[in-house]
């Protein structure tokens, strides 16, 4: 049972915005894994615009809409909202008040900008020695790369990560091209990769005192996805089975998706177990029983065989049969939904991963939940994405500036 509180109470977080005109999700998302968990997170945004997410939806009925986009209502959940101009002196003096008091700040933005307006991580952390600076950018902070632009589509492609995509799947290598991932997958991973980084900061200022620097790099984050290619890199012989395997894109072996009467499932017959279990599943025909079958060397000599009968069987099941024969032999198998259908999966509506709040602009939203469950500090929305500007007046009453000081930078266009 929850005692009321939340793992991350008392820790307070700067979120500074992407100022490229390449939307870099990354930071918002390192923020929000802090907010969703108690930290008191405020968000910095541009005037006028806001942060990029509200811009790029998607919008009830099409219609933009900087308070109801439904990214920015998912990355935002639990966070205050400020806006403040960095490229203005005035601003950026607020913005060190407001650091003096946090933890941590997450900048997502690449060295030239930081360093031409005065926010680069070595100031800040000369200035600031307790605050935990995160430095979120394509290549790194450190890197020879570290002034070039990147993007979703640089990381996972220079990662590796597109290159393998789709992976196991690849039988004409020429016209069946790298993919793009779904979304910006690599940005949310560098975000996930910045908190957890940010945690380990966190815990190791408890003994030393100090802050540090935490540098992610997306283009790196991504590399992480294909570590048994990296272990078969440098530690397989270049003709050994394993590092061929890795290194190309033609399927060298069983598929993981195959279709179906009504669409597509993904499951995997590789192991002993597996392959018994999956006797089964098929009714235990008689050609499993072949002694060309019989051990996990011959069924790789003559997966087209196994595979074509697979085909065989599948076209006349449908996802749900084929998934519920293969969990009650406990073999691997999921049927591939659509994005609809994920968001009425009973298995969902069971563990409680969707949940729903009303938004102040929005009305009733729905959207994912926690990404783990804790029990007694519960992740939890208390309040739902800020409305640009919105906590204008309580941040910067904090830090010293009254009603009329407030109205005078508002018109100045500092806020």
């Amino acid at each position: 049972m929850s005692d009321g509180g939340q793992a991350l109470d008392g820790l307070r977080v700067i979120e500074l915005p992407c100022l490229d005109s390449i939307p870099f999700l990354a930071g918002a998302m390192a923020a929000k894994s802090f907010a969703d968990f108690g930290a008191e997170v405020i968000k910095v945004e541009p005037p006028h615009s806001g942060a990029r997410e509200r811009q790029l939806g998607p919008f009830r009925g099409d219609t933009p809409d900087l308070e109801t986009g439904g990214l920015h209502l998912f990355l935002n959940t639990n966070k205050l909202g400020v806006t403040l101009d960095l490229e203005s002196p005035r601003a950026r003096e607020l913005l060190h008040a407001m650091l003096a008091e946090a933890d941590i700040v997450f900048n997502p933005n690449l060295p030239a900008l930081n360093d031409r307006i005065g926010l680069s991580w070595r100031l800040l952390a000369e200035r600031f020695p307790r605050l935990i600076i995160v430095s979120l950018t394509p290549f790194g902070t450190d890197s020879p790369y570290r002034d070039l632009r990147g993007g979703d589509l640089v990381a996972t492609h220079m990662s590796g990560v597109g290159y393998e995509t789709p992976w196991h799947q690849v039988t004409d290598p020429a016209s069946q091209p790298p993919l793009k991932l779904g979304g910006r997958q690599s940005d949310y991973l560098a975000g996930y990769t910045a908190a957890a980084a940010a945690m380990v900061a966190v815990f190791d200022r408890r003994r030393s005192g100090m802050g540090q620097h935490v540098d992610v790099s997306q283009w790196l984050a991504m590399v992480s996805m294909i570590r048994p290619n990296l272990g078969g890199a440098t530690h397989e012989s270049p003709e050994s089975p394993a590092y061929q395997r890795l290194s190309i894109r033609r399927k060298a072996g069983a598929q993981w998706v195959y279709p179906c009467a009504d669409g597509w499932v993904s499951f995997n017959a590789g192991t002993e177990r597996f392959w018994r279990g999956w006797k089964t599943v098929m009714g235990g025909p008689e050609w499993m029983e072949s002694e060309i079958f019989a051990s996990t060397a011959s069924r790789a000599a003559h997966v087209d065989v196994i595979e074509a009968a697979i085909h065989d069987w599948l076209s006349a099941v449908t996802r749900d049969e084929a998934f519920r024969r293969a969990q009650a032999e406990h073999v691997p198998c999921f049927p591939v939904h659509t994005v609809a259908e994920v968001a009425g999966n009973e298995q969902y509506k069971a563990r409680g991963f969707f949940v729903d709040h009303n938004h102040p602009a929005a009305g009733a939203v729905r959207m994912p939940g926690a990404p783990c469950a804790m029990g007694r500090t519960p992740w939890r929305i208390t309040r739902g994405a800020p409305r640009l500007g919105e906590h204008n007046r309580t941040i910067f009453g904090r830090i010293g500036i009254d009603d009329a000081a407030l109205a005078r930078i508002a018109a100045e266009g500092i806020i």
